[in-house]
Order: structure tokens, then sequence, then C-alpha cells
């Protein structure tokens, strides 16, 4: 086995983070911009949207609907983001708490609520 042959077959050691690896300058931007785009698709898919209709009301074209809903992120920003969240009427927040040693982590969560109707009058 040459020396080049036996490098190829060895495995590839990571630093830990995949996106850091893959080259993302901030990992930890881009996680968010990931779950951001998700949470996108998953209310486009529960709702049956088609993209024309969710960019009409998030105020997009088309095509930008579509490199979201595929995870194209790198070139909107978490608010923009956060504003196709609101726009198809969820609501986003942003919680401080301390942190338990040092510095602190960017975390993105999906946090769900029971609907309880109104008893009827």
């Amino acid at each position: 086995m040459s020396d080049a042959e036996e490098k190829r077959s060895r495995p590839i050691v990571g630093s830990g983070d995949f996106l850091q690896d893959r080259g993302y300058l901030d990992p930890d931007e881009m996680r968010l911009k990931f779950a951001l785009a998700n949470a996108i698709a998953l209310i486009v898919e529960e709702r049956n949207l088609k993209q024309t209709e969710v960019a009409k009301v998030a105020e997009l074209s088309q095509s930008d609907v579509s490199r979201i809903i595929n995870g194209i992120v790198k070139d909107y920003s978490v608010y923009r983001l956060m504003r196709v969240v609101t726009r198809l009427g969820k609501n986003v927040s942003i919680d401080f708490t301390d942190a338990k040693a040092g510095q602190g982590v960017i975390s993105a969560a999906e946090r769900t609520t029971e609907y309880t109707p109104e008893p009827s009058r």
C-alpha cells in the first residue's frame, strides 16, 4: 500500500464541531440559522403551504423561500429568518439565563404549548 492510499484509508478526525469542520466561520450562528430554517420548513409542511403563499406572507421571493426551506441560509440574517417565522404565525423568544460555569452557550430549542380552547359561553 502506498503512502497516499494509507493516508486515505485512515479515519478523519474532526474537531467535534461538524459545522466548523465544514468551514463555517461562525458555527453557532449557522446552527441557529439552520434551526430557524427547519422551523420554517416544518410550518410549511404542517400547514401544507405553497412556497408562493409563504413568499407573499413573508414578503420574500419564492426563490428565497425555496432556499430557506432547503437549508441554504448562509446569506440570510438571523433576524430575517426570525421575521419569516413570526409572519408564519409563530412567536420567537430570546431567553437569557446564567451560565453554569464561565462562558455561556447559544442554543435554539422549540417549545410547544398546548392549545386549550376557552369554554363556550
